[in-house]
């Protein structure tokens, strides 16, 4: 949820930097690259969380930041296979390299 709140906050500041009337083409061009950024990660995010979802990890929270994912799984522990599962459904949906992605386990 907080991600959510945190989210709509930066798409109004955007919003407000496109909106004004007194800032260069540049800049609200690049507000907009911004907003494109935020929109497609959100995307990404929800991507890999429904079809971890789908795959029997329920309740999991992907989050992408840069070039980086941390993913949180709710269960006492994951074997190995399950391990591999989710760093390829995440790598894919999110295409960010699996070295580059953590999974925390949540009980």
């Amino acid at each position: 949820l907080l991600k959510e709140q945190t989210r709509a906050q930066n798409k109004e500041a955007l919003l407000q930097i496109i909106n004004n009337e007194e800032l260069t083409e540049e800049a609200k061009a690049e507000a907009v690259n911004t907003m494109v950024e935020l929109t497609q990660a959100a995307q990404k995010e929800s991507d890999a969380q429904m079809l971890l979802e789908a795959k029997g990890f329920a309740q999991s929270v992907v989050s992408i930041s840069g070039e980086s994912v941390d993913v949180m799984v709710c269960a006492e522990s994951l074997t190995e296979d399950q391990t591999a599962q989710i760093m390829d459904i995440v790598s894919r949906k999110t295409e960010v390299a699996p070295e580059n992605i953590v999974i925390t386990v949540v009980p």
